[in-house]
């Protein structure tokens, strides 16, 4: 007989952990590949003429863009800094879903919104043990690695 106790590779912590792990990867890669990506190909192009929603100016607006899209997908999908790159994120998405798509029909705001719940889970759950934030704390909460020093 086979005892469930026994088997630790479907234990509550493990699954949930791969549940983080396929939604970081999944919003990462999306959100790098499919706008952050287009974002950096065709910054000079669009410089001049990004919405500006907040205030910033359509240059700083496009950075912050940049940022939360490219380099927040990034470090979504490795889970480095990741509730700080899910909070970029959350915002960028939530900024679009309210002024840039604001008079669009729901259905093409979809993904945003989409994209918008994802990055507010990672935000509030963390990136789960499977991500490089768990490997970076863990060494500094051992002394960063380094051997002690002699008297």
């Amino acid at each position: 007989m086979c005892d469930a106790s026994a088997v630790s590779v479907f234990s509550k912590e493990n699954v949930v952990n791969l549940g983080l792990f396929i939604l970081r990867l999944s919003v990462g890669v999306n959100v790098v590949c499919l706008h952050g990506w287009e974002r950096v190909r065709h910054y000079s192009d669009r410089v001049g003429s990004f919405p500006d929603p907040l205030g910033m100016g359509p240059r700083h607006s496009l950075m912050f863009a940049v940022a939360a899209e490219f380099v927040g997908g990034i470090l979504v999908t490795l889970g480095l800094a990741g509730r700080l790159a899910a909070l970029l994120l959350a915002f960028s998405m939530g900024v679009t879903f309210y002024s840039g798509e604001a008079g669009l029909p729901w259905r093409q705001r979809e993904a945003t919104l989409l994209y918008l719940a994802a990055s507010l889970a990672i935000l509030m759950l963390g990136c789960g043990r499977w991500a490089l934030d768990s490997v970076v704390w863990k060494r500094f909460r051992r002394g960063g690695g380094a051997a002690p020093a002699r008297k």
